[in-house]
């Protein structure tokens, strides 16, 4: 059924489509925001730090290289200012929320008391389970400071993650990833010496030249590490600089894993994985545990065809969703401390809503591997042909409680997902890609 990969994984839908203006779907995001819930789905704070020490070549997301306890001060203001903001909203204010994630960026570089202050903040404004899961993501030099990690297990911190990327020196060294293997041992024995629930690496494959037995060192290392979850991307070359991508047409870098290298590379993670004893809890996420975290499940809608769970934007460049509506803050932190600063909330761009809500759950299917038969409206927001063109060609299968994605199907999750947009979330990700494709060295965010 399908030839070619589409190259790009999404983690928000429906899409960004406009500016956030009057006419655009503000209206609506305003309207949401002012009315009171009375009953509030499972919802998510994805908050946003987007400073980094150092830029790898390869890295897609909003970060700022910037340092200076004025220049953390004064976005940790603003952010707290935002969190008091949001919890003013009625929509906002009663709900309680089931997880936390600390993104960027790296959080992990602001110093141990603005982080204590943000903390203190989200604990102040808003109502958090009792068993709120907290993740906090962070890079290996500044996340391994004991002082930080004392202070994430006082506030009940359960899950740790950071980017390993590879073992490979040699591509670490091509990446410009300046943390060193020391450093990854530093965070991950200091972190098991505080109990941390959770400790998660991102890991990715598809690197330049990259064979399966090139591969075999990461698997080595990885078994030896006894991580509790692997992220195991594989790697866009989107965001990738023209004198890189010049390198590498010129031979001094090697090229691209081609097609079939990328499938037989996704198979042995999957099968070498399993082998060392972690699952499969969802696309790309490997878990010593039978259920993906919390931060994923809600971040994608609530699972298995589920299409309601929400998650609130905190932060520059932070994304949401909303009742129906899908939103991201400025990217540009000049303008979100003023924006903050003058009582607004800093929303930059939005999305309409879906013609079928529940076509989200059908979309972020492929995320879980399957949906549930209990979510038929879902299920009926794909056309009958494609649920058919994908049986035939066996990506999918049907059981009596759901519809499952095969290890065929696995291979294939980016298209899955493509086609399960409505046609107008497919002509803006069609246009989405154009734009990346001509534009190198573009740092989109994730989609």
């Amino acid at each position: 059924m399908y030839q070619e990969l589409f190259p790009i994984t999404y983690y928000f839908y429906p899409l960004l489509e406009g500016d956030y203006r009057l006419g655009g779907h503000r209206e609506t995001l305003d309207q949401i925001m002012g009315t009171e819930v009375k009953q509030a789905p499972d919802s998510l704070i994805y908050l946003h730090i987007p400073y980094c020490h150092d830029l790898c070549q390869f890295c897609p997301f909003h970060i700022k290289i910037a340092n200076g306890d004025d220049v953390y001060r004064r976005y940790t203001d603003a952010l707290c200012r935002e969190m008091e903001l949001l919890a003013q909203r009625p929509y906002v204010a009663l709900r309680e929320f089931q997880a936390i994630y600390f993104g960027g960026g790296s959080p992990s570089i602001l110093p141990v008391g603005n982080i204590r202050k943000i903390f203190e903040t989200l604990h102040r404004c808003f109502k958090l389970a009792p068993d709120v899961e907290v993740s906090f993501e962070g890079e290996p030099r500044t996340l391994g400071n004991p002082e930080l990690l004392e202070l994430l297990k006082e506030f009940k911190t359960r899950r740790l993650s950071f980017g390993l990327q590879t073992y490979d020196e040699l591509q670490r060294k091509r990446f410009k990833i300046v943390a060193t293997l020391a450093d990854v041992d530093r965070v991950t024995e200091n972190a098991r010496k505080l109990g941390f629930d959770e400790i998660n690496v991102d890991m990715m494959y598809d690197l330049p030249g990259q064979t399966v037995t090139t591969l075999e060192e990461d698997f080595v290392r990885l078994k030896a590490s006894g991580f509790d979850s692997v992220d195991y991307y594989n790697l866009h070359y989107f965001a990738f600089p023209k004198n890189f991508k010049h390198a590498m047409e010129r031979g001094e870098i090697p090229a691209k894993p081609n097609q079939d290298m990328h499938f037989a590379l996704a198979q042995e993670i999957r099968w070498r994985m399993q082998e060392m004893g972690f699952r499969a809890v969802a696309d790309q996420v490997y878990s010593v545990k039978d259920r993906v975290c919390e931060y994923f499940r809600i971040l994608w809608g609530g699972g298995y065809g589920e299409h309601r769970a929400e998650t609130l934007a905190v932060g520059s460049s932070a994304r949401g969703y909303l009742q129906g509506i899908a939103y991201m803050n400025t990217g540009d932190v000049n303008t979100y401390v003023s924006t903050v600063s003058a009582s607004e909330l800093p929303v930059a761009k939005i999305s309409a809503r879906l013609e079928t809500p529940e076509n989200r759950g059908a979309v972020f299917m492929s995320k879980f591997f399957s949906i549930s038969k209990q979510h038929q409206a879902a299920i009926e927001s794909i056309p009958a042909s494609l649920w058919k063109g994908w049986s035939d060609s066996g990506l999918i299968r049907e059981t009596p409680e759901a519809f499952v994605l095969t290890e065929r199907g696995r291979l294939w999750t980016t298209n899955i997902m493509r086609d399960s947009l409505e046609l107008r979330q497919q002509e803006l990700a069609h246009a989405s890609l154009d734009f990346i494709e001509k534009k190198p060295g573009v740092r989109t965010g994730t989609f």
